[in-house]
């Protein structure tokens, strides 16, 4: 199974062009954040109440990426709230995009390809080599949002990432998402983690936009 950090980079990838997009600016960078906390979870590492993140087992998951969050959790206790976690975890230089686009390649599910534009600037594409998996996190996602059935988890929390993130238009019409606006609020929700964490994305992009900087941002931190 693919995990959450990974279906968000395919949903990021253009299945025509192999680009990574985003229809917001730090968009796919919220979006991959959120995923890792998801991640950890779902795998019963964490927990969070209607304030703090709590380590439930800090004992290694196996994912190489998840373990380095959670090491670096376990090392931070004064770090307690989803959103500074978020800033935090926004502002590291971890390259989580990377490690997600590895770890399809190796799967086999996407290529690398680099090529050169106007000889000098390097340009980047991940081809899908089997967009069966993108193809199913797309219906997953298009289920829990036009049907009227409480879906799984995995799938409300994936819902309340891609819509502060920006990525729902890259499944759906802008007519479908328009008719389902309040669904879609109602899965953002419906989960205490998820509602937490599309809280903090959204405060973490309204102080950029306002002109803010992500080192202001760490100023909550202290």
């Amino acid at each position: 199974m693919l995990t959450m950090l990974e279906e968000v980079v395919l949903l990021a990838v253009d299945e025509k062009t192999g680009t990574l997009r985003s229809t917001r600016e730090f968009g796919t960078a919220y979006a991959l954040v959120g995923a890792v906390f998801f991640d950890l979870a779902l795998a019963r590492k964490i927990d969070t109440d209607t304030e703090q993140i709590q380590i439930l087992d800090a004992s290694p998951t196996g994912n190489p990426t998840l373990d380095r969050v959670l090491t670096e959790m376990r090392g931070r206790p004064e770090v307690k709230t989803v959103r500074n976690w978020i800033e935090a975890l926004f502002q590291s230089k971890d390259d989580l995009e990377g490690q997600a686009l590895a770890s399809l390649i190796e799967r086999g599910i996407l290529l690398h390809e680099k090529t050169k534009r106007l000889w000098i600037i390097d340009v980047e594409r991940f081809p899908l080599v089997n967009n069966q998996p993108q193809e199913h996190v797309k219906l997953r996602l298009t289920r829990a949002i036009l049907g009227d059935g409480i879906p799984e988890t995995r799938d409300i929390m994936l819902v309340s990432l891609a819509e502060p993130c920006g990525l729902l238009g890259f499944f759906l019409t802008d007519m479908q998402r328009a008719v389902r606006g309040e669904r879609i609020r109602m899965l953002c929700h419906l989960e205490t983690i998820s509602r937490k964490v599309a809280e903090a994305i959204a405060a973490l992009d309204a102080s950029l936009r306002q002109g803010g900087s992500t080192s202001n941002a760490a100023q909550s931190l202290r």
